[in-house]
């Protein structure tokens, strides 16, 4: 085995992002040629195509030798065990699309925070998230503005007409009648993932890593299945007062949609 095969000679997608772990001994087991086992959960496969010839990487389900470190791909958060003996790392692709519905005038502080408790609560990496979505008369919301650009996500928004034709768990009649659709979190959500995965297949961009079969297809995948987190409704006891004196928007809804592939900025 070579050993001047690098952690740093893997071409891993521009996109993902390192999470925590043990980069050092990963990086030193690589380095010594010893066998380090990949997971891949999510993301594009296409880096795998770029290897050297002789490396010691080994794929989740192979006849193992002694493993010496551990590559997990994917958009949960791992919490490792700074005690273990072998060192794990994870990337995060940016698979994850948040579905917001938000009162008007709520605060970035109270989306960021329902986000953060959702993942948390979930066991997501923030850092796997692409962008948000929601209805396209939010679009102007300076919270959920704020948000992005200082998280540099993107977002995306959808007609009530177009988030009323999806499929989803939990319709509401009262959302109905203030909107115009029955779901604003869970249908964007999931018209996101929609709209990322036709754009990269149509263009045939990508190749991608998921453990369902069928979820290129991704029309064709129940909401249950598609919908990684349903609705969560996260409210604000004392909202701030706005510059005018009326009280800012205190509810939040999130839901969490995963896409088969990760969101790259030439889709944006």
């Amino acid at each position: 085995m070579s050993d001047e095969f690098t952690l740093d000679m893997l071409e891993i997608p521009s996109g993902w992002r390192r999470g925590e772990g043990d980069w050092t001994g990963v990086a030193a087991a690589l380095a010594r040629g010893e066998t380090v086992e990949v997971i891949q959960e999510v993301g594009s496969t296409l880096w795998q195509n770029s290897l050297p010839e002789k490396h010691c990487l080994y794929w989740e389900g192979e006849i193992l030798s002694t493993i010496k470190g551990r590559i997990w791909i994917s958009f949960t958060q791992r919490r490792f065990s700074p005690e273990s003996a072998l060192p794990k790392v994870q990337w995060h692709p940016r698979v994850l699309w948040v579905g917001i519905g938000c009162e008007r005038g709520t605060g970035r502080e109270l989306i960021e925070t329902a986000i953060k408790q959702v993942c948390r609560a979930y066991h997501l990496a923030e850092s796997a998230i692409a962008g948000i979505a929601t209805i396209d008369t939010k679009a102007g919301e300076v919270g959920l503005l704020e948000l992005c650009q200082a998280r540099n996500w993107p977002l995306k928004t959808f007609a009530a007409d177009i988030l009323s034709s999806v499929e989803v768990p939990n319709p509401s009649n009262i959302v109905v009648k203030e909107v115009g659709t029955p779901s604003v979190a869970e249908a964007a959500a999931l018209c996101a993932i929609e709209l990322i995965s036709c754009t990269v297949f149509n263009n045939r961009q990508d190749a991608c890593s998921t453990k369902s079969e069928s979820a290129c297809g991704v029309d064709i995948l129940p909401a249950r299945e598609r919908l990684l987190v349903p609705k969560q409704i996260f409210r604000s006891k004392n909202p701030p007062l706005s510059q005018g004196g009326v009280r800012a928007g205190s509810a939040v809804t999130v839901a969490v949609a995963v896409c088969p592939i990760e969101y790259l900025e030439s889709l944006g």
